[in-house]
């Protein structure tokens, strides 16, 4: 195979985990379902979710950390850019979906489907650097959640860039659109990255 070749399928993979569609991009929700497990634990353990909370994911994927908080929290929504991940999603989720405790869409960050002042908890899962606009989707996570609500954004460590490097930058967009940064802590989890933990005042 030539280096374009594998350069090219790289590309189109790539593309398949920031929005994943057809048959590819369904088996990529399967695999992520099981790679994903151990972080998605620690990820809804970290929201130390109450009864009454009201919580939002951003990129659920195929909707397992979706699954994990419904079982603590008052409501859990989410929005998701791919069609095929939002049917994986309720699909995992049929029965909450059904008794109204999980309300699943497709959409994005830049455009959040919900009224101001929704959310005590938002958080996303290694979504953020797939988000068309930062700026815009952090504005609109700002105005979704509750004053004193909670932000967890969950960081992978990209290829050939310092994970110092990414966590100060977010911290910047977080301080930059209002929110006040509690936290930051680099993970072992998977390939490694960083919580990025925050609040609204």
């Amino acid at each position: 195979m030539s280096e374009t070749s594998r350069t090219r399928g790289a590309t189109h993979l790539d593309r398949q985990f920031a929005h994943p569609r057809g048959l590819v991009g369904r088996l990529i929700g399967h695999a992520m379902a099981l790679e994903h497990r151990t972080l998605h634990r620690e990820v809804v353990r970290r929201l130390q979710l109450e009864p009454d909370d009201r919580v939002l994911e951003i990129g659920f994927g195929p909707g397992t950390a979706i699954q994990l908080a419904a079982q603590q929290a008052a409501h859990v929504s989410g929005v998701d850019i791919s069609k095929e991940m939002v049917q994986q999603a309720l699909q995992r989720n049929r029965a909450a979906v059904r008794d109204g405790r999980v309300d699943l869409r497709e959409g994005s960050a830049s455009r959040l489907p919900y009224p101001d002042a929704s959310f005590t908890v938002v958080f996303e899962v290694n979504s953020l650097h797939h988000w068309d606009d930062q700026v815009q989707g952090m504005r609109e996570v700002r105005r979704v959640l509750k004053s004193s609500g909670s932000v967890l954004l969950t960081l992978r460590e990209a290829h050939g860039t310092p994970l110092s490097g990414e966590v100060d930058a977010v911290v910047r967009l977080l301080r930059g659109e209002g929110l006040e940064v509690i936290s930051t802590e680099t993970h072992s989890f998977e390939h490694g990255g960083a919580f990025v933990m925050a609040r609204r005042p």
